[in-house]
């Protein structure tokens, strides 16, 4: 046995463990306000943090240790104060920002909760079905995709489709599969006023709030949302747009899913499939945070369900090569990946 070898890995695996805590710590001040009364606030005592914040001066001192630790807050000791940078503010304080990641941390209390419900499928096979995660688990995927989605969705990412903006902007019909609480069709509802939308899920507590979502912006006289599987979503009339954020590799027939779009699109109709950014090797997506992240995300949550389902449980770390081979399975004519700049999402337009 290499003793300097397995010294390093105990190491690892210590800072692996710190980092898990620390992750627990940023969901507790981003939903308790810490981050937020720090930002643009300069050095602050912990006194000062907690007087702003109405919190325990005890919990606030040791959730600082905590951050100072991880490296999210900054630390004067001579005066004994706290920082929090702007360019870390940047990621933690404004839930309407593209730019804000908190929202990954409140999926983090589902994913963990259903550790053990994980382990007990690992041993006795079939999975973890998406209600099993919790009723908060809808919301908390809304939030970490709501800021990116409503700023880039309409101004940058359709755009690359200018045959798809011409429809909606004429009056076009368009469907989001897997819409989950219905950011997407209510986000292009009102950029494009013409047409009308469907969002479909087989998630019933996330229709729900879709519909409500939808009536307090005004569109509900043109977002539908049903309750249904993809097989069951309609092909007559066909589609002009259909799309899929993050939700092919979640499905128990990701072909079938895939023929039963391809068979919906109106003539010169489009499909657009997004999809974790990853290479197409495992070996490729070492060092890459992203990727880490997201194999962590695929074990934890889209391989449970998608085996829950009866599914393959294809995961969400597969590149562009094995995309473009479903496309081609499920008959597709044509495969185009999109130049869109993004550091976690690829993008694919498909015709038929």
């Amino acid at each position: 046995m290499d003793k300097e070898r397995s010294q390093q890995f105990m190491t690892r695996l210590v800072g692996d463990l710190g980092t898990a805590m620390a992750a627990a710590l940023v969901f507790v001040g981003d939903r308790t306000g810490l981050f937020k009364a720090m930002a643009g606030a300069g050095p602050l005592s912990g006194a000062q943090l907690s007087e702003r914040t109405g919190i325990h001066p005890r919990y606030v001192d040791e959730w600082l240790a905590a951050m100072v630790g991880a490296g999210y807050v900054e630390h004067d000791a001579a005066a004994e104060r706290f920082n929090l940078p702007d360019e870390h503010a940047l990621f933690l304080t404004d839930p309407a920002s593209e730019f804000y990641l908190g929202g990954l941390f409140k999926g983090l209390p589902a994913l963990m909760a259903a550790a053990p419900r994980i382990a007990d499928a690992f041993e006795r096979g079939g999975g973890v079905s998406f209600s099993d995660f919790g009723a908060e688990l809808p919301v908390a995927l809304e939030q970490m995709n709501r800021p990116v989605y409503e700023r880039r969705l309409v101004q940058s990412w359709l755009p690359t489709m200018p045959d798809v903006v011409a429809k909606l902007q004429a009056g076009g019909r368009a469907i989001d599969v897997g819409c989950g609480t219905g950011v997407v069709p209510i986000t292009m509802a009102r950029a494009f006023p013409a047409s009308r939308f469907v969002g479909l899920d087989l998630d019933a507590r996330s229709i729900g709030i879709a519909r409500g979502y939808a009536q307090d912006a005004a569109v509900a006289d043109r977002v539908e949302f049903l309750v249904a599987p993809v097989e069951a979503m309609p092909t007559q009339p066909g589609w002009d747009f259909v799309s899929t954020f993050d939700v092919i590799h979640d499905l128990p027939d990701p072909v079938g899913a895939l023929t039963r779009i391809r068979a919906s699109l109106a003539d010169g109709g489009t499909y657009l499939m997004v999809e974790p950014k990853v290479a197409d090797r495992l070996e490729d997506n070492r060092g890459n945070p992203f990727a880490r992240m997201l194999y962590g995300i695929s074990c934890l949550h889209c391989v449970p369900q998608s085996l829950a389902q009866g599914g393959p449980g294809l995961g969400a770390c597969w590149g562009r090569t094995r995309a473009a081979d479903l496309a081609r399975q499920a008959g597709f004519g044509r495969f185009d990946p999109l130049e869109i700049r993004s550091p976690a999402l690829a993008f694919y337009a498909l015709r038929a």
